[in-house]
């Protein structure tokens, strides 16, 4: 595994914890939750240990230390100590789209939020772009200006990028 740079650092955690690192499985931030592989085992992550460590997500595949605690439900992640995310390659650039795929340009894109919006060929609306997707494809964020193929659907929503690959110049 290639090397891993922190994100941030934290000195929470208390007493008769169990002190543990393990990998995010998946976070869900419309539910406020996710998962987390310790061991063998999968551990419940509530939104507040994220609200209380200052971090509004994380991504699949992040390197979490954290705090232990039990409830009523079994294992739960008290405390979020530190996050690691692994160095990831550059997604290639593509030279030609593939069936259904579309030029499109980045119009902008916000980290915090997790969101943003591209401008594709042949269609007059700008087209919504979530965070998920882009990791889904490799990638971590979007730069305004940044040249695309992504392909688009219509899920009741408004149009959505569903995929998303580099466009070299």
């Amino acid at each position: 595994m290639p090397a891993t740079p922190d994100i941030n650092v934290s000195s929470a955690g208390t007493g008769n914890d169990e002190m543990c690192e393990g990998e995010l499985v998946w976070y869900n931030e419309r539910k406020g939750y996710g998962f987390v592989r310790i061991g063998e085992d999968e551990v419940f992550l509530h939104r507040s240990t994220l609200d209380r460590f200052g971090l509004v997500r994380l991504l699949t595949g992040d390197i979490v230390a954290v705090s232990l605690s039990t409830n009523e439900h079994g294992q739960v992640i008290k405390d979020l100590l530190s996050v690691k995310r692994p160095l990831s390659p550059t997604p290639p650039a593509a030279h030609e789209p593939e069936e259904g795929e579309l030029r499109a340009v980045v119009k902008f894109f916000n980290d915090l939020r997790g969101y943003g919006f591209v401008t594709a060929d042949s269609l007059e609306d700008d087209v919504f772009v979530h965070s998920r997707v882009l990791n889904d494809c490799g990638f971590s964020s979007l730069i305004q200006g940044q040249k695309l193929l992504v392909k688009v659907d219509d899920s009741g929503r408004g149009l959505q990028v569903n995929s998303v690959r580099l466009l070299a110049d």
